[in-house]
């Protein structure tokens, strides 16, 4: 299964928390396009730095000024997000690329072995012949 890109899709107004002992600091639920992958999640993370962001579900939870305009849509926090998914969408692919390339590997090797088992059956019933 190939991997598609997470995006964001919106933010949840209902979901913001105020930031205890920060009255101008908020944890914004940004909303994602679908769950994301262990490994995604991991790569976003170090790029975001965990203090101020983690993963729920769906759902980027990312440490934000209270203001209306750096957490709306192309505001500085969703920027500062949509930036890290990127990097992390491209990480992804780029692991998601790799693990295919070795099933397809392992693939090639158990038909190869496959093969030489026939042959080798095939051998064997024509020795007796």
């Amino acid at each position: 299964m190939t991997f598609r890109d997470i995006e964001i899709l919106d933010f949840d107004a209902n979901g913001i928390e105020q930031v205890a002992d920060h009255e101008n600091m908020v944890h914004v639920p940004y909303i994602l396009s679908n769950k994301p992958p262990e490994e995604w999640a991991q790569c976003f993370l170090s790029k975001a730095a965990y203090r101020k962001a983690r993963i729920v579900g769906d759902r980027v939870i990312y440490l934000c000024r209270k203001d209306k305009a750096a957490i709306n849509r192309n505001g500085e926090c969703w920027n500062i997000v949509a930036k890290y998914i990127e990097y992390a969408n491209r990480h992804y692919r780029e692991i998601d690329a790799q693990q295919q390339q070795k099933r397809v590997r392992e693939e090639e090797a158990r038909r190869h072995e496959e093969e030489k088992n026939i042959k080798f059956e095939e051998w064997r019933r024509n020795l007796t012949r």
